[in-house]
């Protein structure tokens, strides 16, 4: 038993017991009983203070307090007052072992005191036959109220950590959705970027052709030109390689060859078709609509917009109908507005379905994440919520400027109207 301090609340009840038995002690009023000493004292001591410490030691704090309680009762002292210390104890047992450790201490000590009890009725003519009764009573309900507890409190901690558990791996899977869509626009990106490193290239190696009878240095220039732009492109691809096997494993979880395997399969698919843009999305629209979701599709203005943006735009409206599809409900419709503008590019898409927001936001899914993640790298602003009178809204902004480093300010998202349109 490691004698520690004991916990505030333990203390002040084993004290309380010490005080209530002592009462008891010296409240005998009959001059057939013992008179009140310092054994009779130490013993009610024995029997109450040590529970402040029953939590941690509930066998020995149990058993001492039995054997301090049979002296007692043996010298002649009354058992009402001082039974109270063996029915805590007792109780103790109950709650803090092992149910089998629990039903193996608490029988044992019910039968020995209900043993000792009988003794005193037979050697005592102030004993009386249903001390025995009220005795046993009073420790089987102390016991039974202990396992109780027992079991209820190891139901709420199972409780505890699965939902710590749910909530940890959704944490993890909301991580894993953010890196598979980091690896996804490093892939798209890769696409886009590759392909003016190649014209570049392509360009400095004619260049280079037609320069070779002119100044040397010109031409040394171009070829440099010409070599880094191969060593680039080289060590994207080995990057980009690396990145789509932590998409795959984010995504899938699979083991590492069934991840090679299938990331092989689904990226040389993907590198045969062309990358998707704002003009792909009448093509998109329409296989929603197959799908069974009607949506109403309009795109205004004609502002240059850099690939990277519109592979992302076109990201975000087609998730965005992946989530009114899985969770609008049946008869319901979507509408999509693009509008292309010198320096942003703002799509809003809603729904007037019936899902439930919780649906959306927590159904296992990690669309949301992904978009906002492909946003925040763009140094745009997406604002997700359900519409006033029913559906869900998605509105993104996301800056569209030749130069990308200074429009990395996010718009604000205009007010929400009653009916769930903008002002």
């Amino acid at each position: 038993m490691r004698v520690r301090m004991p916990r505030a609340g333990d203390a002040l009840i084993a004290v309380g017991l010490f005080v209530i038995a002592l009462i008891g002690l010296y409240a005998i009023g009959s001059d057939a009983r013992p008179a009140v000493t310092v054994k009779a004292i130490v013993l009610v001591a024995l029997m109450t203070l040590p529970l402040a410490w029953r939590h941690r030691a509930p066998r020995i704090i149990l058993w001492v307090a039995i054997l301090a309680w049979m002296i007692f009762v043996a010298i002649g002292y009354p058992n009402a007052a001082s039974i109270l210390g063996l029915v805590v104890a007792l109780y103790g047992v109950g709650l803090y072992l092992p149910r089998r450790s629990a039903f193996a201490h608490g029988l044992g000590a019910i039968l020995v005191v209900s043993a000792w009890t009988a003794v005193g009725v037979l050697t005592s003519d102030e004993v009386q036959i249903a001390a025995v009764v009220s005795t046993i009573i009073a420790l089987v309900i102390a016991l039974g109220i202990g396992l109780s507890d027992n079991r209820r409190h190891l139901r709420l901690t199972e409780l505890e950590i699965a939902h710590a558990r749910q909530d940890q791996a959704r944490k993890n899977a909301a991580a894993d959705a953010v890196r598979a869509e980091r690896a996804r626009i490093a892939r798209e990106l890769h696409d886009v970027v590759a392909h003016e490193v190649t014209v570049m290239t392509l360009q400095a190696e004619g260049a280079a052709r037609l320069a070779k009878d002119g100044d040397p240095r010109v031409a040394e220039a171009l070829h440099t030109i010409s070599d880094s732009g191969r060593t680039g492109l080289m060590e994207m691809q080995r990057m980009i390689g690396v990145l789509r096997a932590s998409e795959a494993e984010a995504a899938g979880g699979a083991t590492p060859r069934e991840s090679d395997d299938s990331a092989a399969e689904h990226h040389t698919a993907f590198d045969l078709l062309p990358m998707p843009s704002l003009a792909a999305l009448p093509d998109l629209v329409q296989q929603v609509e197959d799908a069974g979701l009607p949506v109403s599709l309009e795109v205004s203005g004609s502002a240059h917009v850099p690939a990277g943006v519109e592979l992302s735009a076109f990201r975000v409206v087609q998730e965005s109908l992946t989530n009114a599809m899985k969770h609008a409900g049946p008869g319901a419709n979507a509408t999509v507005t693009v509008v292309r503008e010198s320096d942003a590019v703002t799509i809003t898409v809603e729904d007037d379905g019936r899902g439930v927001i919780s649906e959306a936001m927590h159904s296992g899914g990690h669309g949301i994440d992904g978009m906002r993640e492909r946003i925040g790298a763009l140094g745009g602003r997406l604002d997700v919520g359900p519409r006033s009178g029913g559906g869900y809204r998605v509105y993104a902004v996301l800056p569209s400027g030749d130069d990308q480093v200074h429009t990395t300010r996010p718009r604000t998202a205009p007010p929400m109207t009653p009916e769930g349109g903008t002002q």
